[in-house]
């Protein structure tokens, strides 16, 4: 079963509360003759989980805000988790319930509307991971992609610090790839010791991320800035309709290592050619061209196509479509690493 998970989440809820509980401060902005002009609480820092973090305030006496990452919070990591927005959130504030500082009281009807799903969503990141053969594929991947991939709506990616991004700075939505792995060697992202299991970690490494990040103008659009209408298709829908079925990659991206491995020796010597930008029609009879240019397309390439001489560093990647995507295994129930 392939996996879409809910990464993130900020919502308003009603819940009964002391707002008093829920403010690390305030900050003021004074007027020149000394009145104050507006204050507003800070949020309020909540630790999970192995030191996994979020964010909550009082909005009102009968609202609250809360943003952060629930499965993290619960789990200690977002390797894998689940697409059920309503589960998770559930589980989420039954845990903030058990934190007697947070001064949570929610009414039996409260709490009900809250199970059920009935608050309003601000922000929903949801993602899929697809498994390529290591960290190494992975990276490789997205720095070709970069050159390569075009996003219907988006345009072209852009590329900053191994993260190719489409839309970065789109108030309705935008979409992220990359490696799951490498960013756990990021600070603040290093998993706790306890969680440093080789399993763990190899199937981060294999991981290609591909995110959705949808904003409350894109979740009022779109009629799902409400949990309740959530269901488990929901991700699904989304990451195929705005994302998956409109990444477009460019026919001439380079082969596999294990299929150029498996090309012919009379062949490599051309491939190396046409993928440093050499027409190589231009150098061939055209019965010759021909020829060659059957010989190459069982392994999906073109050489009709000439590759611009600017794209002659790309590295060998595996195709998005021919990744595989990745579902969470067994062994991570059966330690207890899935909320």
């Amino acid at each position: 079963m392939v996996i879409k998970m809910i990464d993130w989440v900020t919502m308003t809820a009603r819940c009964t509360h002391d707002p008093e509980k829920l403010s690390s401060g305030r900050v003021f902005s004074m007027l020149p003759d000394g009145h104050i002009d507006w204050h507003v609480d800070k949020a309020l820092t909540v630790e999970g989980s192995h030191s996994s973090n979020i964010q909550i305030k009082s909005i009102d006496d009968g609202l609250i805000w809360i943003s952060g990452n629930p499965a993290k919070f619960l789990q200690g990591h977002n390797i894998f988790g689940t697409d059920d927005l309503s589960y998770l959130v559930g589980r989420f504030f039954d845990a903030l319930l058990k934190i007697d500082s947070l001064g949570l009281s929610p009414t039996a009807d409260e709490y009900q509307n809250i199970q059920e799903g009935l608050y309003t969503l601000t922000r929903v990141d949801i993602n899929q991971s697809w498994h390529l053969k290591d960290k190494a594929s992975v990276l490789s991947w997205i720095r070709s992609a970069a050159q390569c991939a075009h996003l219907k709506r988006r345009g072209a990616g852009q590329f900053t610090s191994d993260t190719l991004y489409f839309g970065k700075h789109s108030r309705r939505w935008a979409v992220k790839c990359y490696s799951k792995g490498h960013e756990l060697t990021a600070k603040g992202h290093k998993l706790a010791p306890n969680l440093q299991i080789p399993e763990l970690l190899e199937w981060a490494d294999k991981s290609l991320r591909i995110e959705m990040v949808i904003r409350s103008m894109a979740l009022k659009e779109l009629h799902l800035d409400t949990a309740k209408v959530w269901t488990k298709d929901t991700s699904k829908m989304l990451l195929c309709s705005h994302v998956l079925s409109n990444l477009e990659l460019s026919d001439n991206m380079p082969i596999p290592d294990d299929v150029l491995n498996s090309l012919p020796m009379r062949l490599k010597g051309f491939y190396a050619l046409w993928l440093s930008g050499e027409d190589l029609r231009a150098q061939m009879t055209k019965a010759t061209f021909y020829r060659y240019r059957t010989a190459f397309l069982p392994y999906g390439i073109d050489i009709g196509l000439v590759q611009e001489s600017s794209k002659s560093n790309v590295v060998p990647l595996v195709r998005y479509l021919e990744a595989i995507p990745a579902s969470i295994p067994d062994w991570a129930y059966e330690k207890g690493l899935v909320a």
